[in-house]
């Protein structure tokens, strides 16, 4: 009986001493589990909460989340996008960096800590953030676009020209990456080019209207006139064309040898814009090129009063002056628009008129172009009188006749 005692006082002695090691540990990886899973609930409801602009509601719930369960890379990501998109950027760099140290490996939070450098305008460093994202993920063209417009920022034209057009095949069909190609083109000096690549973004499906804007630019510049007057005309079945697209018209219809309505397109926009020292600008070489003197100077005028600093200012009223006898006007006028260093001819032309007074003489006076439509009288300059009177010097590309 005694025995017997024993045994069970033994027993119950043995169900006092707690758990085990094995069921503690048994127990924490429960703990564990449970944190995982209730944080997993508060990251995704912390998701839906950015996503539809609840952004303190949102960092209070992906802090409870990384409070149940730091180690999860993609926490701290979705921190730092919400800092970021409340500008508390010291806060967004420690978040991303904090994910990139739980796993490199991940594209995404390389790719906002480049956008937060160039929040921060250190467009290098945003670069090898964005070429970081490349290496994670090379499928995506995101991360290939950032990179390549890191380069622009940062002046490095070429460099985004070789980054895009080597880049995989799967990108050589992406609409965002040929308009980004036409874009970078245009700045580059290289219209042509430029208006190739952004035609071929519109065939492969981007209805853009910014890319038709460009793409009309671009055309323009590469003196693809009749092209940029279909282009123009597409843009107008989306929005309204602006003054500066309602000009480009106007220079394309006088390109294309409809130089009257050219006219009266560029001298409604000067009325409607008469502080645009530009829209004058446009007028005064549609003019010029019409033998309309009376008009150009008139523009010359304006572009002196509205902006000194534009050559074409002295060289419309020294042209007209000349054209209609007052030689020493036009010399005096056409002395200051050398000034510029930017016009070509303008030695040759001055040393005509100094050199023979017999020419003087004899210079006719164009007679000036009647009333145009856009006043509402009647046009009667005929096309001879207009293509015998030509620009007599010519312009270098860095006039304002481009938008």
């Amino acid at each position: 009986m005694n025995r017997l005692i024993v045994i069970l006082g033994v027993a119950l002695l043995t169900g006092c001493a707690g758990p085990t090691k094995s069921g503690k540990i048994a127990r924490v990886n429960a703990h564990n589990r449970m944190d995982i899973v209730n944080a997993n609930l508060a990251a995704q409801q912390a998701m839906q909460q950015f996503e539809v602009g609840q952004l303190k509601a949102a960092i209070e719930t992906i802090d409870a989340a990384i409070a149940r369960f730091d180690s999860n890379a993609a926490y701290h990501l979705l921190r730092g996008r919400i800092l970021l998109e409340q500008h508390r950027l010291d806060a967004a760099d420690k978040a991303f960096n904090r994910s990139i140290e739980l796993d490199p490996t991940i594209a995404e939070p390389h790719y906002f800590l480049g956008i937060l450098h160039q929040r921060w305008s250190d467009d290098a460093s945003a670069l090898a953030s964005y070429k970081k994202a490349m290496e994670c993920n090379v499928t995506h063209p995101q991360f290939l676009l950032a990179a390549a417009e890191s380069h622009v920022a940062l002046g490095e034209l070429e460099e985004a020209i070789v980054l895009l057009e080597t880049s995989g095949k799967e990108f050589q069909h992406q609409p965002s990456v040929t308009a980004l190609l036409g874009h970078i083109h245009l700045r580059n000096g290289n219209p042509k080019e430029a208006a190739q690549f952004l035609s071929n973004s519109r065939l492969l499906g981007n209805d853009d209207d910014e890319v038709l804007t460009l793409l009309s630019s671009a055309q323009f510049n590469a003196g693809e006139y009749a092209e940029c007057l279909a282009t123009l005309a597409q843009l107008e079945q989306s929005v309204e064309l602006s003054y500066t697209f309602q000009r480009l018209r106007g220079k394309c219809l006088a390109a294309t040898g409809r130089k009257i309505q050219g006219r009266d397109i560029c001298l409604k926009v000067t009325r409607q814009t008469p502080d645009d020292a530009g829209a004058w600008v446009d007028l005064g070489y549609i003019a010029w090129d019409m033998g309309d003197y009376n008009r150009v100077a008139l523009c010359g005028k304006k572009i002196s009063q509205l902006s000194s600093e534009l050559k074409e200012g002295p060289l419309f009223e020294g042209i007209a002056a000349l054209r209609l006898g007052d030689i020493i006007n036009g010399e005096k006028f056409l002395s200051i628009a050398q000034s510029y260093n930017t016009i070509a001819g303008l030695d040759s032309l001055l040393q005509m008129y100094a050199k023979s007074a017999k020419f003087r003489a004899e210079t006719p006076i164009t007679p000036n172009m009647t009333a145009n439509s856009a006043e509402g009288e009647v046009e009667q300059q005929s096309h001879g009188q207009a293509e015998r009177s030509q620009p007599i010097v010519s312009v270098t590309q860095d006039s304002p006749l481009v938008p």
